[in-house]
């Protein structure tokens, strides 16, 4: 009875297959050699390895040259093979677009104003045809949802508070913030101090659903507070409700310029004391998909579309 030897591959060195297939085909230790550009002593040090991992002579003595062993002359018809079958399974392969099936799940509500979403999605029908493209702009954990896999990209101008190894962005634009109220507000004739900011009434737009915002955790940190009363999730609604109400929005002011033609509504910059640098709003995806190439091809398409801010 022929027991068969257990094999254990993280011990062997698979890089002395393909001395192997050299040997094999050369029959002789210095033309391998030659063929491999290593050392005569380097390829015969290989061949008594190969010996012990496959227990057995593979080259026998035979004049001044070698002759296969009978397992040598069975390995030498499938070794050539396999090792194309593992340089193909290592290859990055090509990426044909017009060939992929999928779907490409967007989502935020800050997406469309840096994306050209609609031009995006005719590009990707031209070139893509058999790709699916799913946008949502209901508020959620968007970051969660990347984490998860339920979306593939969101653009946000928040960073994400846990999974940070899981995440790569990239900046698809900036924008300054600024207080946005109606004309009719009686703050809209007036200088906006620190102390009439805070005595005003506040909504505030909310990716996720929830609060509180930075601004309310920054002034609960210095010991200060505003008087909020409306949690919404558009952004073109902010305008209707800061022209019907006395309701201030803190707004980045890039996403809010485009809509404010025709609206009755004013723009003032923050109080000197809650002043902060430009947000940088980024493209978010998860690291699963960083090298892959349908994600690689989709990126540069949605970096093609930015909206140009100024």
């Amino acid at each position: 009875m022929c027991i068969m030897r257990e094999v254990n591959l993280r011990s062997m060195d698979l890089n002395l297959l393909t001395v192997l297939q050299i040997l094999l085909e050369e029959r002789h230790v210095t033309r391998a050699a030659e063929r491999l550009h290593m050392s005569q002593s380097a390829v015969s040090r290989a061949l008594q390895r190969l010996r012990v991992m496959f227990n057995d002579q593979l080259l026998v003595k035979n004049g001044e040259g070698y002759r296969l062993s009978s397992r040598a002359e069975k390995i030498s018809t499938q070794l050539s093979g396999m090792l194309q079958e593992m340089a193909r399974l290592i290859k990055e392969p090509v990426f044909d677009p017009s060939s992929v099936k999928a779907t490409i799940r967007f989502g935020g509500i800050d997406l469309e104003s840096w994306i050209d979403m609609p031009k995006l999605v005719a590009q990707v029908l031209k070139e893509a045809p058999n790709i699916q493209i799913e946008i949502s702009s209901a508020p959620a954990d968007y970051f969660e949802l990347i984490a998860k896999g339920h979306i593939d990209y969101m653009v946000t101008g928040i960073g994400p508070s846990r999974h940070l190894e899981g995440f790569h962005s990239c900046v698809v634009g900036e924008s300054e913030l600024a207080v946005v109220m109606g004309d009719s507000n009686p703050l809209a004739k007036q200088e906006l101090t620190l102390e009439k900011y805070l005595n005003a009434v506040h909504g505030y737009i909310s990716m996720t659903g929830k609060g509180p915002t930075h601004t309310d955790k920054y002034l609960e940190s210095v010991g200060m507070k505003r008087k909020v009363m409306l949690k919404i999730s558009d952004f073109r609604a902010a305008l209707d409700y800061t022209e019907q109400t006395d309701i201030l929005f803190r707004l980045p002011l890039e996403l809010i310029r485009p809509l404010m033609k025709g609206r009755k509504v004013t723009i003032k910059s923050l109080p000197i004391e809650l002043e902060m640098p430009k947000v940088n709003f980024h493209l978010y995806w998860h690291t699963r998909f960083h090298q892959d190439p349908l994600h690689a091809w989709m990126k540069q398409k949605i970096l093609n579309v930015r909206r140009v801010s100024g």
